[in-house]
């Protein structure tokens, strides 16, 4: 197995989970901090680009990350408050409301992230950049920056994970995905993405659209149904197998997270993604990562000692 650096970009937060009872569960996540943490349980070196409060919050989200073994782009604790999302399962799919502002996580600066970028150089094998980091500042700006100056060889991989309650400028959002999508290699969306990025239209030809823009790969999930990968090259459907579901929090952060990691693992590169039987393989592997996930409480992705006796994994 070969690790890589992999740099994912966004916000880490505290989800105040309500279950179906009323019951509330502080758990630590949002989309990226998942990611992170997924690419480093299954063996993978991630660098993690957010802000961390100096709160008790910002004191436990960095000890999940420390656990895992994630590295972290902003090193300093900010003092500003950690991000909250209320997230609520009575309805089966998860509904989320968003205390953004003024917060610690998106505080995220241009000038040093930059530098820690370049600072990587050709040890960069991937960059990560998702859900609400792409929407508030300066996060938002420093991200883009970051997406242009990554090098040549490096994967570059968007997941809008759109949030729709949060999203105050959705025609400003669209354009900045528009924007990321002339460098972008992979795009990871569910078909609630499409909904609200392209209401009406058909996901395939969505995914389409983004080829044209330059993008070598779109992922779309939908939650139980089949996993579906579009390319120029024609279009890959995969089944995701009967799971017993405690919940679907991070079940899509872990599915991106696993297919980074087993195609870093494998020292795949970006030529390789026009590939249809290595990125069915990849898709497979996540697909495992996110169902194993979903049978535990919270976004907790599994380790890699639990994963390696599966033919997706034996590898590790």
């Amino acid at each position: 197995m070969t690790t890589k650096r992999i740099g994912v970009i966004g916000e880490n937060l505290v989800d105040l989970i309500i279950g179906p009872d009323g019951g509330v569960n502080a758990v630590s996540g949002g989309g990226p901090f998942n990611v992170a943490r997924t690419l480093a349980r299954l063996q993978q070196s991630a660098i993690f680009y957010s802000g961390l409060s100096a709160d008790a919050f910002g004191r436990g989200l960095r000890e999940r990350l420390a656990e895992a073994g994630v590295t972290l782009g902003v090193t300093e604790p900010i003092a500003l408050p950690s991000t909250l999302a209320v997230v609520d399962l009575a309805s089966g799919s998860p509904q989320y409301f968003f205390h953004l502002d003024n917060t610690a996580a998106f505080q995220l600066e241009q000038s040093p992230a930059l530098e820690s970028l370049r600072a990587l150089g050709e040890d960069l094998a991937a960059l990560y950049f998702g859900t609400l980091g792409l929407l508030v500042e300066p996060m938002a700006a420093t991200g883009e920056a970051m997406f242009a100056t990554i090098g040549e060889n490096a994967i570059a991989v968007l997941d809008p994970n759109c949030r729709p309650s949060a999203t105050r400028d959705p025609d400003g959002f669209r354009a900045r995905l528009t924007r990321l999508m002339a460098r972008a290699d992979v795009v990871k969306v569910s078909t609630e993405d499409l909904d609200f990025l392209a209401p009406g239209a058909d996901y395939v030809a969505t995914a389409q659209t983004y080829l044209a823009l330059g993008v070598k790969v779109v992922i779309i999930t939908d939650g139980a149904e089949a996993v579906h990968v579009v390319t120029t090259q024609g279009n890959i459907d995969l089944p995701v197998p009967p799971t017993e579901v405690v919940d679907t929090v991070g079940a899509g952060d872990a599915l991106v997270g696993g297919f980074l990691a087993w195609w870093l693992g494998h020292d795949y590169s970006r030529s390789d993604l026009t590939n249809h039987e290595l990125l069915a393989a990849a898709v497979r592997a996540g697909i495992e990562i996110a169902s194993r996930t979903c049978t535990k409480a919270g976004a907790e992705p599994p380790f890699a000692a639990e994963v390696n006796s599966s033919p997706n994994w034996s590898w590790l």
